[in-house]
């Protein structure tokens, strides 16, 4: 039986056998001859690519998600990118075009129209004439592997809420791995796991091939709280996992001071935390799980608690740490939920859905070290990452342009204030109508976790709507950023009417009951069906702002009971939809 395509294709380009490469991609459909591509090492991508026949190059290109497009076509002189372009399938260029982020499409625009101009350097000599090329470092090996892990948590009636759903993931060698999702997604659950902190529920872990629980893992791990001990000194902080593991002191403290040194922080050996800045602290952490050497470093949003300067200061120097081979660590795990972030730091990056987690996309970034933040192709994955997670809805495939829809199993209610949506909406319709993402999130200077949410609210809301990375005001929506306090509030109370599931039903039981008042302990016992305690509460604290807000119901906390607001009406009541 002949071997896989990719491993024909693997074989071949790692013996520079570059006719037979591409004799094999052209054996293939356009589809398979992108999976096989995009299962090498990206820099055996850019020579193979480049030695493609045009058509065959531009139908293969055409089959990449839009930013590995545009990074492919860039691993070619500008002279040579203009023809392949026009070489491709109409359908496909209009489609590619549109989805780019401004920046992008600017800078391919303008390298199109002759206005960039095209590079000498680079161009092709027949492959006779070529010296073999150096090969690049294959990707290292897996370090941690995990194989259908779930995690989920018993209610105390006995049922089981899935925070993670059955997930393959591996850790690999020589690899800075980030793990994005919105809030409550189980990232952290996640990290958990794979450094043994938590048992899954079901499912298996392996580090170099042996179980985790039947081994100890050489690994580190900094946590976004600092989670210093205040009556020991940075020293002594730092000397904690390593008097864990059982190291005589002359040791123990040479390793230590050895870390401090690392981090910066040589001289405040004797201070203790609550003489030291944030940023300082979290050096500590940093040298702390650095002073094991750890083969995996793992790190729960680092950066999170810190002032920009300070956590930009601090990932630089961590990159140079890892760049020069200043540290012992084989891979870094990254949790985060700042985007630009995971495509500053990150060579793999995968982003999780919610409800229960699972892996929506999982990718690589092949951009070289240190990056600019304002380079298009740096933008191309930023907004990449931004259509992915504004789009819960989607199913991402990695060679799927557009993404099959799914209906979610049961609505869950974006964690956002009426007021924080107004907010928004009154933006949009100052700078007419339209924005995007990433742009709206730099110039409100908001965290993603913020952000995401009161565009959720908007969309749900039908005030506006959230396609390939953009936010745009519908109709509604400007005629609620128009209107005056009494007008928005009636807005506000017929959409969640129209459009909220959870209000429906508050809505539809208050009417039915003769004294207009039903326990707010009937609708947790609802919501508790589909998620965690803690999720419970945000939903119930979501729907009382929302329905407060638009005066459909009030709540009386001493008896924890939700009661009609008679005024709002009954008009709405028979598109109540009923509990089940």
């Amino acid at each position: 039986m002949n071997p896989p395509v990719a491993e024909r294709l693997q074989d071949a380009v790692s013996q520079a056998r570059w006719n037979e490469a591409v004799t094999l991609l052209q054996s293939c459909d356009a589809v398979q001859a992108a999976a096989a591509l995009g299962s090498l090492p990206f820099e055996q991508q850019q020579s193979l690519f480049r030695r493609l026949p045009r058509d065959l190059a531009a139908a293969v290109v055409a089959k990449f998600p839009y930013y590995h497009e545009y990074v492919l076509l860039h691993s070619l002189p500008v002279g040579e990118m203009r023809p392949l372009v026009d070489n491709m399938n109409p359908d496909d260029r209009l489609r590619f075009f549109d989805e780019l982020p401004e920046e992008a499409w600017q800078r391919l625009m303008d390298e199109l129209s002759g206005a960039v101009a095209a590079e000498t350097s680079g161009q092709h000599e027949p492959e006779t004439a070529r010296a073999p090329e150096e090969q690049p470092p294959q990707p290292g090996g897996p370090i941690i592997e995990a194989f259908q892990i779930e995690k989920g948590f018993e209610q105390p009636d006995g049922r089981q809420i899935q925070i993670i759903a059955p997930m393959d993931l591996s850790v690999e060698s020589d690899t800075i791995f980030a793990l994005l999702g919105p809030s409550g997604s189980g990232k952290s659950t996640l990290l958990r796991i794979l450094s043994g902190l938590t048992v899954p529920s079901s499912g298996t872990v392996l580090v170099h091939g042996q179980p985790l629980d039947c081994c100890a893992p050489n690994i580190g791990i900094v946590f976004q709280s600092f989670a210093l001990f205040p009556w020991l000194t940075v020293l002594e902080n730092v000397e904690v996992p390593l008097v864990a593991r059982g190291l005589a002191h002359p040791e123990r403290h040479r390793e230590a001071l050895q870390a401090l040194a690392m981090v910066g922080l040589k001289g405040f050996e004797n201070a203790y935390p609550k003489e030291l800045s944030g940023g300082m602290k979290q050096r500590v952490g940093f040298a702390r799980a650095l002073a094991v050497n750890p083969e995996v470093l793992f790190m729960d949003e680092p950066f999170s608690a810190l002032d920009v300067l300070t956590a930009e200061n601090l990932r630089g120097e961590l990159m140079e740490l890892w760049l020069k081979d200043q540290i012992p660590t084989k891979s870094i795990f990254l949790v985060t939920h700042n985007i630009e972030e995971a495509v500053l730091l990150a060579d793999r990056i995968v982003v999780l859905g919610t409800h229960p987690a699972k892996i929506r996309a999982d990718f690589r970034i092949p951009l070289p070290q240190p990056r600019d933040r304002k380079s298009a192709e740096f933008l191309v994955y930023v907004d990449y990452i931004y259509k992915v997670m504004t789009q819960p809805e989607l199913e991402v495939g990695p060679f799927t342009q557009l993404p099959s829809l799914r209906k979610p199993s049961f609505q869950v209610l974006p964690h956002a204030t009426a007021g924080g949506m107004a907010g928004l909406l009154e933006f949009l319709n100052d700078r007419g109508g339209k924005e995007d993402l990433y742009h709206l999130a730099e110039e409100l200077l908001m965290e993603v976790d913020d952000l995401f949410p009161i565009v959720d609210e908007a969309v749900m809301l039908g005030f506006a709507d959230s396609t390939q990375g953009d936010v745009r005001i519908t109709p509604a929506g400007k005629e609620f950023a128009e209107a005056d306090i009494a007008t928005r509030k009636k807005l506000f109370r017929e959409a969640l009417l129209c459009h909220v599931t959870l209000i429906q039903q508050i809505r539809n039981a208050l009417e039915r009951k003769s004294d207009r008042a039903v326990p707010l302990e009937f609708f947790r016992d609802v919501l508790d069906e589909h998620l965690s305690q803690e999720d419970v509460q945000r939903q119930i604290d979501t729907a009382l702002n929302w329905g407060r807000y638009a005066e459909i119901f009030t709540y009386d906390s001493e008896t924890d009971r939700l009661l009609l607001n008679e005024g709002s009406g009954t008009a709405n009541s028979s598109e109540a939809v009923l509990l089940h």
